[in-house]
């Protein structure tokens, strides 16, 4: 489907945060860990978690939803069902590099497929890991095969610095292995573990799941994880909270409108780990007035760059590149000059997000200089409209999106069905603060 956006002077309303993608994934793969029925709440569904759910199904796994927003999920045999399918993970990296460690638990192991490997994203770091585990696999430009050949259970060496999902995937999968020699199996992490808060996600759904991870990490996020063999995952009631880096994208539509905007955003649980939460303090210090009321999980977001002036930070995005594409969008309404460093991580996510960020910003007449692990974004006076491309990355979507509701006329946006792999009802919620935002047909 193809957008056009209108420019418009500022929204108001109340919406819902949408669910966590990270938790959702990580809750439905836990919980076919589990013997017996367990319950996820609210979970995100489509995009690339329901890239996870097709698989859990075709390895024998029931998910049935049971009322509104509620999905039952239950393990009918002990063992997961063999798969002689090649299994398609599109471009879902969470996906395929937890199904690739969980593959060492299925009889012959498991093939995939997908955008991820035509892209060249990185897994080779994992696929090594798994082979102290007794692992072999083999590895193409479209297809990666990988089986558990011997019950080894070798320490494991790995870079943090690529993928905090390496780390995810392996503290997923160890508790279950058995070992021929060990009854527990040690991870060393030997450069700072990047998006470090994904793996305190992780952490949180395997500690509610029953799993018990020791970790021994220096301030740097280096050191060592020692996981016990042969833990028994429980079954789970689990309720999904509201996704932070998604729903940041509407708080900044509200605080860089040019005119008095007020937006009430339901759904943000602060207690609950989530590293993204972040974007509150940090668009603090941009200049925004954002109320938060943690008893009743909601912020009230005041918006008005005339009145409210945004000023230009220096961001280190190490631990939240989620936030990147929308924080370099509220760089160009914040005076002076914004940098956003430690980024070079970002070039391996679904995009090249360094890349793709400038060049659309410089699109729209914003002065950008872009470096290997960073990106600096000045003040522009007026966005030009422009004609988007996203190159199928769904923050990027969503941030143009953003950036275009106060370009100088209108803008386009193809194929904005991308923003379902996290944000399903993105412009729906946009359109029901007021923003004008059409397709060929009309309202969507």
């Amino acid at each position: 489907m193809n957008l056009r956006v209108n420019p418009i002077d500022s929204i108001n309303g109340e919406v819902k945060a949408p669910p966590s993608k990270s938790y959702s994934h990580r809750a439905f793969i836990a919980a076919s860990l589990a013997e017996g029925v367990s319950i996820i709440k609210k979970p995100l569904i489509v995009g690339d978690v329901e890239v996870s759910i097709e698989i859990l199904k075709k390895l024998g796994v029931k998910i049935l939803k049971e009322g509104k927003d509620t999905y039952i999920v239950e393990k009918v045999n002990k063992t997961f069902k063999k798969s002689d399918q090649v299994l398609d993970c599109r471009n879902s990296g969470t996906s395929i590099r937890i199904f690739s460690a969980l593959s060492l638990l299925i009889e012959g192991g498991l093939s995939f497929k997908g955008r991820f490997l035509r892209r060249k994203r990185p897994i080779l770091p994992l696929l090594d890991s798994l082979k102290k585990l007794g692992a072999d696999y083999q590895l193409t430009k479209r297809k990666l095969f990988i089986h558990r050949i011997k019950n080894n259970c070798n320490k494991i060496k790995i870079r943090g610095d690529i993928s905090s999902q390496f780390i995810t995937a392996l503290l997923m999968i160890c508790p279950l292995l058995i070992c021929e020699k060990e009854d527990f199996i040690t991870i060393e992490v030997n450069t700072p573990i990047v998006s470090y808060p994904y793996v305190e996600i992780t952490k949180h759904i395997l500690e509610s799941f029953g799993i018990n991870i020791f970790e021994e990490l220096n301030a740097e996020k280096i050191g060592k994880y020692y996981i016990s063999t042969q833990q028994n995952y429980r079954t789970q009631i689990f309720e999904i909270p509201g996704d932070f880096s998604s729903i940041a994208n509407i708080i900044v539509a509200a605080i860089i409108s040019p005119e008095d905007s007020q937006v009430v955003i339901d759904n943000l649980n602060f207690k609950k780990p989530q590293g993204d939460k972040k974007v509150i303090e940090i668009l603090q210090d941009f200049g925004a007035n954002i109320e938060i009321d943690q008893k009743t999980n909601r912020i009230i977001v005041y918006g008005n760059r005339n009145k409210n002036t945004l000023k230009g930070l220096d961001i280190d995005i190490y631990e939240n590149p989620d936030l990147f594409p929308i924080l370099a969008v509220v760089g160009a309404f914040a005076k002076n000059k914004t940098t956003l460093f430690n980024a070079s991580n970002l070039r391996l996510k679904e995009s090249d997000r360094i890349s793709i960020v400038a060049r659309e910003l410089a699109k729209m007449g914003v002065k950008v200089k872009e470096d290997k692990d960073k990106l600096t974004v000045y003040h522009c006076k007026k966005l030009k409209a422009s004609e988007i491309n996203h190159e199928e990355d769904h923050r990027i979507a969503m941030a143009f999106t953003i950036a275009a509701l106060y370009a100088d006329s209108i803008s386009r946006i193809n194929n904005i069905e991308i923003i379902k792999d996290s944000y399903p009802n993105f412009i729906y919620d946009l359109q029901t603060l007021g923003a004008k935002i059409v397709s060929e047909d009309g309202f969507i």
